[in-house]
C-alpha cells in the first residue's frame, strides 16, 4: 500500500483517492495543508471532511502521548521492525512517516524567530521552577490549534526555556522575561494562564497539571516581569496642541464650542459701500452691502444693482440709522428679455406690428389692434375693430413691435433687471443699511500654485494663487472677499451583479461573503472610518475688485522656504482619532507609495487650500527652469510638513505586512508587529528614509527594532529609518511597537468593568 493511500486510510478518506490525484493532491504532505472548505471545494462530502478533521485531532492527542513517553518513537503507525530487518536510512523513514498537521514530528510547533531567539551563553544560572505544562502552538491540520506537552524551566536570569522532553539539553524555545508584560489567567480553562509578550504580539497560550502548580507558576512569572509604566488618563475632549494627520473636532453650527480665542475679533466698522462676499466652491454665494437708501412715499425703496439672479427668500435688510425698522413687504423682479414677457405688459393696449415677408417683397405687412391675450392656448393676438378682424402672432419669429403711445417717459421699464421692490415699516427716510442675500452659480474658484527649486533641490520659492470667476453679470468695486471650500461629493459606483435584479438580495454560497457587525468602530469590518467632510475658509489679504465676466488672478502667498530633497517611502495610514483604534485591520493594509520628494514645513500664520502645484526646477545656469512635475496638494495648517513628490522612485518597491497583533482589553494596551520589505532594482545604491505613522494611540514606545530608528524631526508620532541598500539588493525591517494607556469610548470600559466584575 503506497504511503498516500495509508494516510487517506487513516484519515478516513480513502475513497477519495482518485479525487485527490485528479486535483493534483497526490503528496499527503500536501494534502495536510488543506483546510476543511478546500476539501468540501474539490468534491469531498462536509460530513467526510469533518470526521477526518476530528480523526486528525484524536491521532493527534496519541502521538502527543507517545513522544512523552518515547522521544524515539516517529510516527504513531510505526511498527517494531524484526530484528533481522534491515534498519532504515533516515530519508526512508521520512519518506513513510505519515505527517498530521502542517509540520513534521521532527519540528516544533513554534515560530522560527523564537527558536534562534537565544543566542546568547548556555543556560547555567539557578532554576527557579520546573515542571511539564501544555502549551498551545501553531495552527495544525485544517487550522485547528492543539495544546501539546513541553518541559518548562525557569532560570534566575530571566529567561524562560521550554524542551521537548524533560532530560532535553536543548530547548526549543527561550522566552525573555524582559520582553514579558503580563501573565493573567485564561478563559475557559481552569488551569490555564497567559503570557503576553511586550517585544512581540506573541501571547503563549499555557495550562498547567494542576492548580498547585498553576498558582506556583504565575507568582513566579510574575515576579520576572516588570510592570510597564503606566500614561496619565487623558480626558478625549481636552484641547490640545495641534498635530498634523489629527482627525479634526467635528465641525459645529453652534459658536459655544468655539475656541475662546476665536472671540478676541474687533467688530469692523460700517462704512457707506462696504461688500463681503463669501464665494463657495459648490457654486453658492453670500453677499453682504452696505447702502445708503432713500424711502420713497408710502414706504416704496427700490433695491437695483444686484447679480443677474439671487435667490429673493434670503433677503434680510438691517437698518442703522433706525434699528426697528424692517421691510414689511417684498417683490423680487428679474424679468426675462422674451417677447412673452414684453406682450403681457401691453395686454388690452393698442399697437402696432411689422410681420417680414418672402424676398419678393420689400415692405413687410403692418398689423394694428388691441392686443388680447387666450390663457388657455398661451397665444396672443391683435383685434382690429375697425375691419372686425383678428391677427394670431408667433413669437417664435422675428416680428417688430411698435408700442405707439403705450410706453410713456415716466412709466416703469418694459423689461426689469433683477430688483427688489421693499415696502419699509419706519419713520427715518434716509437709511444707512446692511443688505445681505445669498445666490447660486454665479462664480467659481479654484487654487494654484507654481513652485521653483533651486538647482541643488535646497530652497524653493512658491506662489500660490487664487483665481475667481465673476459670471454674475454685476461688478463688485472694492470687496472683501473669503474664499469658502466645500467638500466634494464622490458618488459611488453602483455594484452591478445578477443578484440584483432580484427582489431579495441572495447571499453568497457557503454565507462567506457576510461579515461581522461593526459597533462603534471596533467590530470586524476592516475599512478605516471615513473622515468626516471639513469646510475650510480663505480669506483674500486685500480688498479687490471683481469685474463681470471677467477672470482674476490673485496672489495669495508668495515666499521662499529651505527644503530637503530626499528618496522617502510612506504609508497611507488612517488619520490619528480621538479615542485609540484597536481594530487589528485598521491600517494594517495601508498602501504604499515610493517617491523622490522634496519636504518642508509650512511656517506662515495661515493655511493654505487644496488645488493643483506646478513644480519646477530652475537650471543651472539659473536662466529658464524645467518642469519636474504637476500634481495636487492637500490643505494645509500652519507647523504642517508638506511634502512634494518629483517623480515616482522607479525599479524601487515598498511592502508593509502586519506580523502579529495582540489588542488585551483589562491591560489597555495593544502590541503590533510589522515587517517592512525594501526591494532596490536598480543597478546603483539608494540612500531612503521610510517612514511610519504610529496612529493607534497617543502612548507608544518601539520595544524592537531590527534597524535603528529616529523620531521624526517635527512630528511627535512618527518614526523613520534611513537605509543604504546595494544594487538588486533588499532591506527587511522588523519592528514592535507597544501602546498602553488607551484612551476607549465610555462604552468600551463599561463592558471591560462588566468583564471584571
Amino acid at each position: 500500500m503506497s504511503t498516500l493511500e495509508q494516510y487517506l486510510k487513516i484519515i478516513g478518506l480513502e475513497s477519495y483517492k482518485d479525487l485527490m490525484i485528479d486535483n493534483g493532491y497526490d503528496d499527503p504532505e500536501l494534502i495536510s495543508e488543506l483546510t476543511e472548505d478546500d476539501l468540501v471545494a474539490i468534491g469531498v462530502k462536509k460530513g467526510h471532511a469533518k470526521r477526518a478533521f476530528l480523526k486528525t485531532k484524536e491521532m493527534a492527542g496519541k502521538q502527543n502521548d507517545n513522544s512523552a513517553k518515547s522521544p524515539d518513537v516517529s510516527s504513531t503507525t510505526a511498527v517494531a521492525a524484526p530484528a533481522a530487518a534491515p534498519v532504515q536510512t533516515e530519508e526512508k523513514k521520512r519518506s513513510t512517516t505519515i505527517s498530521i498537521g502542517k509540520k513534521g514530528e521532527e519540528e516544533d510547533d513554534d515560530d522560527e524567530e523564537e527558536k534562534t531567539s537565544y543566542n546568547g551563553a548556555v543556560l547555567q544560572s539557578k532554576i527557579i521552577n520546573e515542571g511539564f505544562i501544555q502549551k498551545k502552538g501553531n495552527e495544525g491540520f485544517f487550522g485547528s490549534k492543539m495544546f501539546q506537552k513541553r518541559y518548562f524551566k525557569i532560570y534566575e536570569e530571566g529567561r524562560l526555556a521550554y524542551f521537548k522532553n524533560q532530560n532535553d539539553v536543548s530547548p526549543i524555545g527561550i522566552i525573555e522575561m524582559k520582553g514579558a508584560l503580563a501573565c493573567e489567567d485564561m478563559e475557559g480553562k481552569p488551569l490555564g494562564f497567559k503570557l503576553s509578550m511586550k517585544t512581540s504580539a506573541r501571547v503563549y497560550w499555557l495550562v498547567a497539571m494542576t492548580n498547585d502548580q498553576k498558582q506556583k507558576w504565575v507568582s513566579v512569572i510574575k515576579q520576572q516581569i516588570t510592570p510597564p509604566a503606566v500614561p496619565k488618563p487623558i480626558d478625549p475632549n481636552e484641547i490640545r496642541p495641534y498635530l498634523q494627520n489629527t482627525e479634526e473636532p467635528p465641525q459645529c453650527a453652534s459658536t459655544r464650542f468655539d475656541a475662546s480665542n476665536t472671540w478676541d475679533a474687533i467688530e469692523k466698522q460700517v462704512i457707506e459701500g462696504q461688500t463681503r462676499l463669501h464665494i463657495h466652491s459648490n457654486g453658492n454665494l453670500f453677499v453682504e452691502e452696505t447702502r445708503s437708501i432713500e424711502v420713497g412715499e408710502e414706504g416704496l425703496v427700490w433695491i437695483n444693482d444686484l447679480p443677474k439672479s439671487i435667490d429673493e427668500t434670503t433677503v434680510h435688510f438691517q437698518s442703522f440709522t433706525e434699528p426697528t425698522a424692517f421691510v414689511s413687504e417684498q417683490t423680487y423682479h428679474n424679468d426675462s428679455k422674451t417677447p412673452e414677457t414684453m406682450l403681457s405688459k401691453f395686454i388690452g393696449k393698442q399697437i402696432q406690428v411689422s410681420v417680414p415677408r418672402d424676398d419678393h417683397f420689400d415692405e413687410p405687412i403692418q398689423l394694428k389692434g388691441e392686443l388680447i391675450y387666450n390663457a388657455k392656448d398661451s397665444t396672443f393676438a391683435l383685434q382690429d375693430k375697425e375691419t372686425n378682424t383678428i391677427h394670431f402672432l408667433k413669437t417664435n419669429e422675428p416680428i417688430s413691435y411698435n408700442l405707439l403711445e403705450c410706453q410713456l417717459v415716466d412709466s416703469p421699464p418694459i423689461f426689469r433687471n433683477s430688483s427688489l421692490e421693499w415696502n419699509i415699516n419706519g419713520k427715518e427716510p434716509k437709511h444707512l443699511s446692511k443688505i445681505s442675500y445669498n445666490a447660486k452659480d454665479l462664480f467659481k474658484w479654484n487654487a494654484s500654485y507654481v513652485a521653483l527649486l533651486n538647482p541643488r533641490e535646497t530652497e524653493m520659492e512658491i506662489r500660490g494663487w487664487f483665481t475667481i470667476e465673476n459670471e454674475s453679470g454685476k461688478t463688485f468695486n472694492n470687496s472683501n472677499v473669503v474664499l469658502v471650500r466645500e467638500p466634494e461629493e464622490t458618488k459611488k459606483d453602483e455594484e452591478k451583479s445578477e443578484e440584483s435584479a432580484l427582489p431579495i438580495g441572495l447571499p453568497k454560497l457557503g454565507g462567506f461573503g457576510l461579515k461581522l457587525p461593526k459597533i462603534g468602530g471596533f467590530g470586524g469590518d476592516s475599512d478605516t472610518p471615513v473622515p468626516e467632510k471639513r469646510i475650510y475658509r480663505y480669506e483674500v489679504p486685500h480688498k479687490t475688485t471683481l469685474r463681470d465676466g471677467e477672470s482674476k488672478q490673485i496672489c495669495f502667498v508668495s515666499t521662499k522656504l529651505p527644503v530637503k530633497s530626499f528618496d522617502f517611502i510612506t504609508f497611507a495610514t488612517p488619520n490619528y482619532q480621538k479615542y485609540a483604534m484597536i481594530g487589528k485591520d485598521q491600517g494594517a493594509n495601508s498602501a504604499s507609495s515610493v517617491n523622490s520628494s522634496v519636504t518642508f514645513t509650512w511656517n506662515l500664520p495661515y493655511s493654505i487650500p487644496a488645488g493643483q502645484m506646478k513644480l519646477q526646477r530652475q537650471l543651472k545656469d539659473k536662466f529658464g527652469s524645467d518642469i519636474v512635475n504637476t500634481f495636487d496638494i492637500a490643505h494645509y495648517n500652519p507647523t504642517d510638513i508638506i511634502s512634494l513628490p518629483l517623480q515616482p522612485l522607479g525599479k524601487v518597491s515598498s511592502t508593509r505586512t502586519q506580523t502579529g497583533f495582540n489588542f488585551d482589553l483589562n491591560g489597555l494596551f495593544i502590541v503590533e508587529t510589522y515587517e517592512i520589505r525594501v526591494n532596490n532594482g536598480r543597478e546603483e545604491p539608494i540612500k531612503i528614509t521610510v517612514e511610519e505613522s504610529l496612529y493607534r494611540s497617543t502612548f507608544w514606545e518601539i520595544t524592537s527594532s531590527s534597524h535603528k530608528f529616529i523620531p521624526h524631526p517635527t512630528h511627535s508620532r512618527k518614526i523613520q529609518w534611513q537605509l543604504s541598500i546595494p544594487p538588486l539588493d533588499g532591506e527587511i525591517i522588523k519592528y514592535s511597537v507597544f501602546y498602553s494607556g488607551l484612551n476607549l469610548p465610555a462604552s468600551m470600559t463599561a463592558k471591560k468593568d462588566e468583564k471584571t466584575n
